[in-house]
């Protein structure tokens, strides 16, 4: 999974630092200027939505989602296994259920255009079902490693 890695941080970098960049610049405009930047809030938007879902990938890549353990950690190293490896499918299932029909929100929606920057809404709903499909990758990379016996315990570490 190592490929996916970098161009997750890189495109997560740059979104991050567009976003960053561009609501200084529109503070600036407004109220230094006292002339906005129309379009800020439109691309504001976007770039949430896939920083978003790009942190959630590379959330799960890391194995970093908040989890509360107590139960889990009472329990025998073998039943945590067995639930882990049901939360993993499940989890997957429940993803690419989302992922479809996220996809067919962003399909039915490519004929719509913002009002300002003219972009088609399908390249912003579709951050959620590209966020959807690479959490899930990730977490069958991570089921696979628990099946293996190779996945390190996060919880010592």
């Amino acid at each position: 999974m190592k490929f996916l890695e970098r161009p997750v941080n890189w495109l997560l970098a740059i979104s991050l630092a567009a976003l960053v960049l561009l609501s200084n610049w529109a503070v600036f405009q407004r109220y230094v200027m006292s002339q906005p930047l129309h379009f800020a809030e439109e691309m504001s938007v976007f770039l949430f939505m896939w920083i978003i879902m790009l942190g959630a990938i590379a959330a799960e890549r890391d194995d970093r989602h908040l989890t509360i353990s107590v139960l889990v950690d009472a329990l025998p190293g073998k039943v945590t296994k067995v639930l882990d490896v049901i939360m993993s499918v499940l989890a997957i299932g429940v993803l690419l259920f989302a992922a479809k029909i996220g996809l067919d929100l962003a399909l039915a929606s490519q004929n719509r255009v913002t009002n300002i920057l003219r972009i088609s809404y399908f390249w912003i709903y579709i951050a959620f079902p590209i966020g959807c499909v690479g959490i899930s990758i990730f977490t069958a990379h991570r089921l696979f490693g628990v099946l293996r016996g190779t996945r390190e315990d996060k919880t010592n570490g």
